[in-house]
Order: structure tokens, then C-alpha cells, then sequence
């Protein structure tokens, strides 16, 4: 079989299998999956923001979960972990599904688009659009675009720092497209300037100490320094005479008496 035929299988059977993951844990926060082959079989992380669901009262549903991908996708020996996202209101990923859970289940698009909004925005993120494409209100499609923050669309830090999402609604009226983007506080842009307060302090601290040492110096060398010779013509050139001396006797002899 040509090699780039299996690149294009595999690339199949793993959007199928994001698919079925995602059709079936859609209340649980599904976030992604990534897929890992090691000698003992096929590792499957699932990244969720509710474990407890995906796992199931004793482990019942993620056995069946484990059954459908050995059975139905052909994987060897699937071994899945689940792993909690931290912030899921943080998560691109995991806010479109939501997004898009609210609109199957009949939500108005502005208050379910403004709803995730504010909600990524009070998370702490730096930046946040939301689009919805399809026919939301009528028989034609348009585009509803949601923005907070700052967002950045071209370069490093849209590379780096924007987190995308995106998921799908089907409704009567057609499938809305849904694209969440959200720019994570600690990325780092261009313009900005952050001082290290300890690197500042040691540096001044340096600073002061080599002052210290050079007015220390300059002290020593004044004290120990020799008359030059055009203070030695100044100092010649004093008429003793012109010089009053200061008599330390009492001028009145009856005190001395």
C-alpha cells in the first residue's frame, strides 16, 4: 500500500474517532484526544473537564467506550486514561461544545454567544471571539461574530498563545459552524515590557557599592596627595610680615597678678 494512502486512512479513522468521542461525552467537557501506539497496544488520552462521567460507576461506561473503539474502529488492545482539564472555562475546545449544546437545546444564539463570553472573559483570559456560522435567525446564512479583549491574528503570539476550538450544531434550519478563540493571559506579546524586580535590585545594588568604593578612594587619594609646585611658588610668595600672630597671653597684666 502506498505511504501516502496510509497517512490519508489514518487521518480518517482519527476524525471518526474524534466524532464518536465527542458525540458521546458531550456533557462530560470533551477538550480532545490523542492517540499514541506502544508495544502493548494503542494508549488513548481523553481530555475532559468531568472525569467522573466519562468513567462511569465503576468503570462501566469508559469499558464500553473501550469496546466501540477495539470493535467498530479496529484499534489493538485500546487502553484510555482520562485527564481533567484545569480551566476549562479556559479551553477553546470545551467552550464551543458548550456553546454548541446550548443552541441544540433551543438557546437563543446572542444570549448563549454573550453567555460564553463573559464566561471565558471572568476565567481571566486576555482575549476572546466567538463566530457562529449557518442560518441562526432566517433562510439565509450569515455570520455572528463575538469579540472581548484582545486578539491577536497574525505572528507569534497567534501561533502561540490563541487557543481554537471549533464544533458543529445541527438544528431544523441547517448546521451552525462554531469557532471559539481565546487568547490566554500569560501570552506574550511584542509591545510589552516587564521589569525583574530582582535583576533591578541586584543591579542597583552593584551600583551603589561600586560608588561607594570610587568617593572611598578619592578620599585617600586627597588626603595623602603632595603640594604641587605652583602651590609651593603661592605659599613663597606670603610676606611673613603681612601675618598677624595671635598671642594666647591675656592682654591685661593685672589678671595675671
Amino acid at each position: 500500500m502506498p505511504l501516502a494512502k496510509i497517512f490519508i486512512e489514518n487521518g480518517i479513522k482519527l476524525m471518526q474517532i474524534n466524532e464518536y468521542l465527542r458525540s458521546e461525552l458531550v456533557r462530560a467537557g470533551f477538550a480532545g484526544v490523542d492517540i499514541q501506539k506502544t508495544p502493548l497496544g494503542v494508549r488513548i488520552t481523553l481530555r475532559t473537564s468531568r472525569p467522573g462521567l466519562v468513567i462511569g460507576k465503576g468503570g462501566k461506561r469508559i469499558q464500553e467506550i473501550t469496546d466501540v473503539l477495539q470493535e467498530k474502529f479496529g484499534l489493538e488492545l485500546p487502553q484510555i486514561e482520562v485527564e481533567e482539564v484545569q480551566y476549562p472555562d479556559l479551553d477553546a475546545q470545551i467552550m464551543a461544545e458548550r456553546l454548541a449544546y446550548s443552541l441544540d437545546r433551543g438557546r437563543h444564539y446572542r444570549r448563549a454567544g454573550y453567555y460564553i463570553l463573559r464566561k471565558v472573559m471572568d476565567a481571566g483570559a486576555k482575549g476572546v471571539e466567538i463566530i457562529i456560522s449557518g442560518k441562526v435567525t432566517s433562510q439565509r446564512a450569515r455570520t455572528q461574530i463575538f469579540r472581548a479583549g484582545t486578539m491577536s491574528k497574525s505572528g507569534q503570539p497567534a501561533q502561540e498563545g490563541v487557543d481554537k476550538g471549533i464544533a458543529q450544531c445541527i438544528q431544523k434550519s441547517g448546521t451552525l459552524g462554531i469557532i471559539v478563540k481565546i487568547m490566554r493571559a500569560d501570552t506574550k506579546m511584542g509591545d510589552e515590557v516587564r521589569i525583574k524586580d530582582d535583576l533591578l535590585s541586584q543591579a542597583q545594588s552593584k551600583a551603589e557599592a561600586k560608588l561607594a568604593k570610587t568617593r572611598a578612594e578619592y578620599v585617600i587619594e586627597e588626603e595623602d596627595r603632595e603640594l604641587t609646585e605652583e602651590d609651593k611658588e603661592i605659599i613663597d610668595e606670603v610676606d611673613e610680615e603681612d601675618v598677624s600672630e595671635i598671642s594666647l597671653e591675656p592682654e591685661n597684666e593685672e589678671i595675671e597678678k
